[in-house]
């Protein structure tokens, strides 16, 4: 009878909190019925009469007040850590050096000298972070007589090859012409490093095809240079040779920006079939290299704003114009000589045709016909070791016994296979 009762009492109080939650502002549910679901449901729960406080409308609840301390508690702890940390940094990475370095900072307060210092950490960190992997990219050089006087530094993109992308083919390199002469003929004279900002793995199997005979001595790739402000330079103070005895020839002036006075600016090949551009700077280099001057860095210098074959073709015309002059000048000193047999006869003197040629001159025409000789015996060769190579292959193909099919044949009956017999068996001997 009880439950029944508290049930029912139950029932009526939801009813009338679910009519007082629907109802709208124009019909309001009345307060006698309000305090009798009150009452209805502090006598089933047991609890302490008091008023229920009902949702108004849409409005959401207030947060509590304490919440806002929690947050500003938060924020002094977060910015205390922040604090602290800066400033044990700042003790740490600014304290004085070590060692026998020079104090720079000794006459500035304390908390300035420490934030410099720092500072100055930071730069030396970002110096060795940013340098090649090795202090000496190349080895010592090679010694006498197969050291080369100069050493010559190429890029490898838009200088020696030029490579584009289609959708057929993907990637694909064109070799510049004049490639394969210009690094054989060269290599008599200088010690060639191809040196890239490619990685090795992308840049290594292109220099196989191209340089298959390694003319070039030495190859260097991204991991032997230097990022800089976003770019990749060739530092040539870490090749470990003397920089009055290095050229840099580079499609990309900024990479060689470190020591612009050893470098030769390229006009990028973009794949044109008719360039000569690296033929047409052999005379300059080979006449540098039988010269022999003493430092390159002047020699470039005098270059400066000119192509340089070009110019070099006016100078040199111009010293043979003055070593006739010269020659012409001598012959006109020289007192006309007759002997006994001149005399006779009534002839003249023997008259030279013409001046002799140049130290340069006779030094280039020597170098080409023995480099010309060398290259075809040196092709020759070559040839001929590869004749031999697949003539041993060939050999070594007719001498097995089984070809792949009886491989097969015997693979598919269940038996052993078994290797081939050398052609030539000798009994043991015991």
């Amino acid at each position: 009878m009880y439950n029944r009762s508290a049930a029912r009492l139950q029932k009526t109080a939801f009813n009338l909190l679910k009519r007082g939650y629907s109802a709208t502002p124009e019909e309001p549910a009345s307060s006698a019925a309000r305090k009798l679901a009150e009452e209805a449901l502090a006598q089933k729960t047991g609890a302490v009469k008091g008023k229920v406080t009902l949702p108004k409308g849409d409005k959401k609840p207030t947060k509590a007040s304490g919440s806002k301390d929690g947050n500003m508690k938060e924020i002094a702890l977060v910015g205390g850590i922040l604090t602290g940390g800066a400033l044990g940094g700042l003790f740490y990475y600014g304290r004085p050096f070590e060692g026998e370095r020079e104090e720079k900072y000794a006459n500035e307060n304390a908390f300035t000298a420490a934030y410099k210092r720092c500072l100055d950490r930071f730069k030396e960190f970002q110096h060795e972070m940013n340098k090649p992997m090795w202090d000496k990219l190349l080895p010592e050089p090679l010694p006498e007589p197969y050291r080369r006087p100069y050493t010559l530094v190429i890029n490898l993109d838009e200088t020696l090859v030029y490579s584009y992308w289609d959708k057929e083919h993907g990637w694909r390199h064109a070799k510049r012409p004049g490639v394969d002469y210009f690094l054989s003929y060269l290599s008599q004279f200088y010690e060639i490093v191809v040196f890239t900002s490619q990685p090795a793995m992308n840049a290594a199997p292109i220099l196989d095809k191209l340089d298959p005979y390694q003319y070039a001595m030495y190859r260097l790739y991204r991991d032997g240079t230097r990022y800089i402000d976003g770019k990749y330079v060739k530092d040539l103070s870490y090749l470990n040779r003397n920089l009055s005895k290095v050229i840099i020839m580079d499609s990309n002036p900024e990479s060689f920006s470190l020591q612009p006075e050893n470098g030769i600016a390229l006009k990028p090949w973009k794949g044109n079939a008719d360039d000569k551009g690296l033929l047409e700077y052999i005379p300059f280099l080979e006449a540098v290299a039988l010269t022999n001057p003493p430092d390159v860095r002047p020699v470039l210098k005098s270059f400066e704003g000119t192509y340089i074959p070009v110019e070099w073709a006016k100078r040199e015309e111009e010293m043979n114009k003055l070593h006739r002059l010269q020659w012409e000048e001598e012959q006109a000193k020289k007192k006309t000589k007759r002997n006994l047999g001149s005399l006779l006869t009534g002839g003249a003197s023997d008259v030279t045709e013409g001046p002799p040629p140049t130290y340069l001159e006779q030094m280039r025409k020597h170098v080409r016909e023995t480099f010309a000789t060398e290259f075809e015996q040196q092709k020759k060769m070559q040839e001929e070791a590869m004749q031999q190579d697949m003539q041993k292959q060939m050999e070594m193909m007719k001498q097995m016994k089984m070809s792949v099919w009886d491989l097969m044949t015997q693979a598919a009956s269940g038996q052993p296979i078994m290797p081939p017999q050398p052609t030539n068996e000798q009994p043991n001997q015991q």
